[in-house]
């Protein structure tokens, strides 16, 4: 049974997503929603921490803006290829101001298909 709440959005960009503290690269953003995001990287992410992420995403004018997001991992597993695992993850502390935006930011300018209805 899937337990999202929110519909997940494919992704325009190929947005790379680097551990905050450390700036290694962790992977790249698969899909996207109000609630979480799909990671693809070499290694999954492990469960019980809360994992700062920096997303870099260009604004409306073409300057490079950066986002940290706080996430828990909830799930990881093997992708179709190979060399590849996937970990989707939850997003959590969205309550503050310039999160919430930068997020928003995402989902409205560089994903596609339907808007991030709460499903029924």
């Amino acid at each position: 049974m899937d337990r999202r709440l929110y519909r997940r959005r494919a992704i325009s960009l190929n947005f790379r997503v680097h551990d905050a503290d450390s700036d290694a690269l962790l992977g790249r953003i698969g899909d996207i929603s109000p609630g979480g995001f799909l990671l693809y990287g070499e290694k999954p992410l492990p469960a019980g921490p809360v994992h700062k992420l920096r997303v870099d995403y260009p604004d409306a004018n073409g300057k490079t803006r950066s986002v940290v997001f706080e996430a828990l991992a909830q799930w990881s597993g093997p992708d179709a290829q190979p060399d590849l695992q996937i970990t989707g993850l939850r997003l959590v502390n969205l309550d503050k101001p310039a999160i919430a935006k930068a997020l928003e930011t995402l989902l409205e300018r560089f994903t596609v298909g339907e808007n991030p209805e709460i499903e029924e």
